[in-house]
């Protein structure tokens, strides 16, 4: 008789096997939701389809140490109950502390890919409070939302539930732990204030099957067509999960290649070579322009980002000393979320210009935008472009840092500037806080009519920078609470000379500038380290901003000795409230001269005298008189520097067109002629020649003439002149006396002086 021997345990550990492994789900749709009304957090989920269960591990509601004791709460307009969440200490802004997270965990060999989260809230007790919406899978995080504010759920001002609903497409899938947290802030500590929520769902796809190692498949192609070969290795077709592909390309003769890209467009890396992590089935594009040539005058014409970055990286690399020049057509350059880091190197998130004599020309100040929106605040790693080298100009387009201003603070550059005898015309730069740093101790800057928006010290950093006829915007700091809410900074110097007429030394002046005002109050600024120094003259405020000019100087923490004792309520143009001027510093040199109002009313005191507690005793009188003010006149600034003479534009006298003959005159001989058709680029062509044959409809053609540093002038269309004419360099050095006047027509700033006149950027005033 055969006796057969059967090792049982191996067949139950077999059938465990299988029946793991026919726990399968394939791109299966299904969603995870909490109604959230049980006031407590041991709540379980509801799926759809009930049997996606068998693919999670677990699900948790965790509450961190900041938030109180959740209870159920019932609205009193539309009867919903949900689960209300207090805080136990009162915040201002997002952190660890005040978060409640909504964590699901996987089993292993499931990802989970999401497609979007919705859910709806009330705020209970207070006109107070907001919230933040963070989405993570894995180790990635992603912000959602910021400053949420829902509708009150009971009491005065109660009304419906508010809803919310986020498209989480093309986010990264998950292998272990997804979910979402909410930061709760803003909330006065109470237990029966805070927020609440309920109704959420998570959408999204399940793939895998349980127990078995995840493996996918990576596609790679080169756009365009023969632009450049890859090579892969190793070679797939699929790879296990967390697995590291290393991928090398090389761009064929007349092409420059722009970075590796996912289909939607984001770029992941510009290098040659780059190591991709395998976390999902995966689609990357090898992207190329074709190599800019320039053309007889120089530009480089650019059209999209990729051109942009492969211009930047052309000029960096050459940096020959000579002028180059790049041209940006119409259209919005857009870097995209920027995960920029803590410290360390910067990731191809944005462009450094490293090279001497680089001239960056946008089409129209209103039509470009270069814009880019970094996920954590920093005042030296959110900037879209960075300028290191020397005789950097800047003309006519917009830089915009989209940083989500939640809180009361955030550091955020548009532009960080290390670099010397950098030059600004017709320029817009857009932030909150720390707009414009100039991070360069001894450079020597220049911004002419160009606009400056922001709250918090937007104009702040080292060196000598001269900001004439220029447009400073003090934007609402605090929105979510309504129109003109919080105090606003202008300046923010860390001056590093001590002494007038040293290197470093001069720091801040305003001449001839504009300024308008959508918030509570503001004041020219304050000081940040060193021997902040700052000099406002000649000063145009709008109608806000004349009636919110001022802080309490008798109020906030003084810093390092230095407080002022002398109080002058709201009539002080300066901040003294978080004045951080170190202790070795003598005392802040802040100086205001002739300011008026819109009809040329002087607003400034006759005196405003700052006295100090240090050893010494410091005080200064702020309010300068006229003999006070050569010292800050361009010329004595910059005694071997015309940066003026380098911003003038060349006019177009007369511009004809003698059948498909289009021919102009120009005052002097430009750089370049640009013609456009109704704001398109038609061409650009030698400043040398005087005519160009037209092909197409001339209704709305117009011409413009460049500078020496290739900026480009006022439109004429065929048949006119340019209108309005250049301020003569005599004019920027005149004494404060012969400013004419300063008015407002037709939405613009028209400033008259020594008969001719001029207009910062026409933007509309308030």
């Amino acid at each position: 008789m055969k006796i057969i021997r059967i090792n049982i345990a191996a067949v139950i550990a077999s059938v465990a096997v299988m029946a793991a492994y026919a726990q399968t789900a394939d791109n299966t749709s299904v969603t995870v939701g909490w109604e959230l009304n049980s006031g407590t957090i041991s709540e379980a989920p509801a799926y759809t389809p009930e049997s996606a269960s068998q693919f999670i591990d677990k699900t948790e509601i965790l509450p961190a140490g900041g938030i109180g004791t959740p209870v159920a709460k019932t609205s009193d307009v539309d009867g919903i109950t949900q689960t209300m969440f207090p805080v136990s200490s009162k915040t201002s802004s997002a952190s660890d502390n005040n978060a409640v997270s909504f964590v699901v965990t996987l089993k292993d060999g499931i990802a989970f890919t999401p497609t979007r989260l919705s859910f709806k809230a009330f705020r209970w007790k207070t006109d107070k409070g907001n919230f933040d919406v963070t989405w993570f899978c894995d180790s990635e995080r992603k912000g959602l939302a910021s400053g949420l504010r829902p509708n009150r759920g009971a009491g005065s001002g109660a009304s419906t539930v508010s809803e919310y609903s986020y498209d989480l497409s093309g986010t990264s899938a998950s292998e272990h732990q997804f979910g979402f947290s909410v930061n709760i802030y803003n909330f006065d500590v109470a237990a029966d204030k805070g927020l609440s929520l309920g109704d959420i769902v998570i959408e999204g796809t399940l793939n895998g099957t349980v127990g078995q190692q995840l493996t996918y498949t990576l596609s790679v192609s080169v756009s365009p067509d023969g632009a450049g070969t890859v090579t892969v290795s190793p070679e797939g077709p699929a790879y296990n999960s967390g697995q590291l592909v290393t991928l090398t390309q090389q761009p064929a003769d007349g092409y420059i290649f722009t970075g590796w890209k996912t289909p939607s467009g984001k770029t992941l890396s510009t290098a040659s070579t780059y190591q991709f992590n395998i976390k999902g089935n995966a689609e990357l594009i090898a992207s190329y322009v074709t190599e800019q040539s320039l053309m007889v005058n120089d530009y480089i014409i650019v059209g999209s980002l990729d051109e942009l970055r492969a211009a930047i990286r052309q000029v960096n690399e050459e940096n020959s000393g000579l002028r180059r020049f790049i041209f940006l057509k119409n259209g919005v350059y857009d870097y995209g979320i920027y995960n920029n880091p803590e410290s360390g190197a910067d990731p191809y998130g944005r462009d450094t210009i490293k090279a001497d004599n680089i001239s960056l020309i946008g089409q129209s100040t209103e039509g470009v935008t270069i814009q880019i929106t970094p996920k954590q605040a920093s005042v030296s790693r959110t900037s879209p472009l960075v300028i290191t080298g020397t005789g950097m100009y800047l003309q006519d387009f917009t830089l915009q840092n989209n940083f989500n201003y939640g809180g009361d603070d955030g550091q955020a550059a548009a532009l960080m500037d290390k670099g010397h005898h950098t030059i600004g015309k017709n320029m817009r730069l857009i932030s909150k806080q720390d707009t414009y740093y100039s991070n360069t101790d001894y450079g020597q800057l220049y911004f002419e009519t160009s606009e400056f928006q922001g709250t918090v010290d937007f104009i702040c950093g080292r060196g000598d920078a001269f900001f004439n006829k220029c447009r400073l915007l003090c934007v609402n700091r605090k929105p979510t609470q309504g129109d003109y809410k919080g105090d606003d900074h202008i300046a923010a110097p860390y001056t590093i000379g001590e002494e007038y007429n040293t290197a470093g030394g001069h720091g801040y002046i305003f001449m001839d500038c504009y300024v308008d005002c959508k918030a509570q109050k503001w004041d020219f600024g304050r000081g940040w380290r060193g021997w902040p120094k700052a000099a406002f003259l000649n000063t145009t405020l709008s109608e806000d901003a004349a009636k919110r000019i001022g802080n309490d100087q008798t109020s906030g923490k003084p810093a390092d000795g230095y407080a002022v004792t002398k109080p002058i309520d709201y009539t002080l143009r300066v901040g003294t409230k978080g004045i951080q001027t170190s202790s070795d510093s003598h005392y802040l040199q802040f100086y205001e001269y002739n300011t008026i109002d819109e009809q040329g009313n002087v607003v400034s005191p006759e005196s405003n005298i700052l006295e100090f507690t240090a050893s010494d005793k410091a005080s200064y009188e702020t309010i300068l008189k006229q003999s006070e003010t050569d010292r800050f006149q361009l010329r004595n600034v910059y005694p071997d520097w015309q940066p003026d003479e380098d911003c003038r534009q060349v006019t177009v006298s007369s511009c004809q067109l003698d059948g498909t003959t289009l021919s102009w005159t120009t005052s002097q001989t430009p750089k370049a002629i640009l013609i456009e058709r109704n704001g398109e680029l038609v061409a650009i062509v030698d400043g040398t020649t005087s005519s160009y044959a037209l092909s197409g409809a001339s209704d709305g053609i117009t011409v413009r003439a460049a500078n020496s540093m290739g900026g480009f002038g006022e439109p004429a269309a065929i048949g006119t002149s340019t209108a309005i004419s250049e301020v003569n360099g005599s004019a920027v050095d005149a004494s404060p006396s012969s400013l004419t006047r300063k008015y407002i027509a037709n939405g613009r700033i028209i400033i008259e002086k020594d008969g001719l006149r001029y207009t910062p950027l026409g933007q509309q005033t308030h």
